[in-house]
């Protein structure tokens, strides 16, 4: 596509944006930092000539807040990241990750595709546990005609953005619904850049290894994200579109929160 090509497609696109808000009391994983929010300087703090005056906010979150992009350093398996990589001797407390930080990511400008696995089983959210394998990703791929290529970001609607901002959207007692290793295996296969869901942990929960993380992130280098909101995307049911989504360049960082639209 031409440049001019590009120009027309954009002016007559419509765009649908997949993030959440951020806001100070809303859910974070447990294990996680609580998202910060302070104005630092308000309106009449420092009045300028002429009246003018400005205000100023500071927030503070992890990489991990909201709808956001896992680096690769964001998971090892036996103290070893993507590429054999040692772990232990690439973090620092203060410098972040040397090896694999969210600054190393280029921006995501993509060919991207949606498989609405709620709607493929007639369901408005999928039940904790219910755990996404080959053959229901192929499934529903294909009643959907949703066509994957290599280099694609893959986006898979469970429903679960629907208990958001509520406290349950990350204590689900019955687990969350998810790809399973071998869902991740056969979407790794189609040669894809990132896998992308509505819930916080692309995979099926509970699984106390996180193994999709470890096959996607340590042994394949594709990168996850999370918290999407395909709500409107499925209403529409768009299928196909353009992805673009710009981690923030945090140097050393091993996630960094994002706010990814879908063009067509």
């Amino acid at each position: 596509m031409n440049l001019e090509e590009l120009c027309s497609f954009v002016r007559g696109s419509k765009v649908f944006d997949l993030g959440v808000e951020l806001f100070p009391g809303m859910p974070h994983v447990p294990l996680h930092g609580p998202f910060g929010y302070s104005m630092i300087r308000e309106h009449g703090d420092f009045m300028m000539a002429e009246g003018a005056c400005s205000a100023v906010d500071a927030i503070f979150c992890t990489g991990h807040t909201g709808t956001h992009i896992d680096a690769l350093s964001h998971y090892s398996k036996d103290m070893k990241m993507h590429g054999g990589v040692d772990a232990a001797s690439a973090q620092s407390k203060t410098g972040g990750m040397s090896a694999h930080g969210i600054e190393s990511v280029a921006p995501f400008v993509r060919r991207g595709v949606m498989i609405d696995m709620a709607a493929h089983f007639k369901k408005e959210v999928l039940e904790g546990g219910h755990a996404l394998g080959p053959e229901d990703l192929q499934a529903a791929a294909g009643a959907q005609g949703v066509r994957i290529e290599e280099g694609d970001v893959v986006l898979l609607r469970t429903g679960h953005i629907q208990h958001w901002p509520g406290p349950n959207y990350y204590r689900q007692k019955s687990g969350i619904p998810g790809i399973d290793l071998e869902g991740a295996r056969w979407l790794s296969g189609q040669g894809v850049c990132m896998v992308g869901s509505d819930t916080y942990c692309v995979e099926v929960k509970p699984d106390t290894g996180s193994p999709v993380h470890v096959h996607m992130l340590v042994e394949k280098g594709i990168h996850l994200l999370e918290v999407a909101n395909l709500e409107e995307m499925s209403r529409s049911k768009i299928h196909e579109f353009l992805f673009v989504a710009l981690p923030l360049k945090i140097r050393g960082g091993t996630g960094s929160p994002v706010r990814p639209v879908a063009i067509v």
